[in-house]
């Protein structure tokens, strides 16, 4: 009675092992299937993703709050290009972009105008190089100003602690930064701004 008891139990034993065995194996491939599939697409998403180009260093603060970068002066037409980039669901964009429309009219052939207000999900190829190639800088900031690919900045020109909220000084810095791209050109804009566009590196 006490063999068979014994052989039953040895069966049990045995029969639960391999059971065992079984799911832990199953849970194991489960695991390395999930691993190998995370791996792929983590390869896949990789390969989407654009290069970004990093810009230069180091960057050099100028007027504005814009920086200096050391790259050539992107031009269309043999005319600097100006690039803005915001939406209006951001109140640093509201602020600044009348601002910015008002002084690219100053430029009226001087200058070729990216308006890329509200149009950040419809960019163009050109428009959209730009936002990859200055990822680092911008890192997805609003609003987003590449002056000829000279000169930087992200974020308005606001400034609370003057009377009109740092418009005049806003429409002033932009002006001489393009100014400073077009050879002080058209001649009765830039001289308003001469000695801006002399602190201008």
């Amino acid at each position: 009675m006490k063999k068979k008891n014994f052989n039953l139990t040895t069966l049990i034993l045995v029969i639960l092992l391999v059971g065992v065995a079984f799911f832990a194996g199953m849970m194991w491939m489960r695991n390395k299937n999930l691993e190998q599939g995370k791996a792929s697409k983590d390869n896949q998403a990789t390969q989407n993703l654009p290069t970004v180009q990093p810009t230069p260093e180091p960057l050099e603060p100028t007027i504005g709050g814009f920086v200096l970068t050391k790259d050539e002066v992107c031009q269309e037409n043999d005319k600097p290009s100006i690039y803005y980039f915001g939406y209006s669901g951001c109140p640093h964009c509201k602020w600044n972009y009348p601002i910015m429309q008002a002084v690219a009219k100053k430029f009226p052939t001087q200058i070729v105008f990216h308006d890329n207000m509200d149009k950040l999900d419809k960019l163009t190829d050109e428009d959209s190089k730009i936002m990859t190639k200055y990822q680092n800088i911008h890192g997805g900031s609003v609003p987003f100003l590449a002056f000829g690919c000279k000169y930087l900045r992200v974020g308005s020109g606001e400034n609370p602690q003057e009377s009109d909220g740092g418009k005049t000084a806003e429409d002033k810095n932009l002006t001489a930064i393009i100014c400073k791209l077009t050879n002080n050109q058209p001649e009765k804009v830039c001289a308003s701004v001469k000695d801006l566009v002399e602190q201008i590196k």
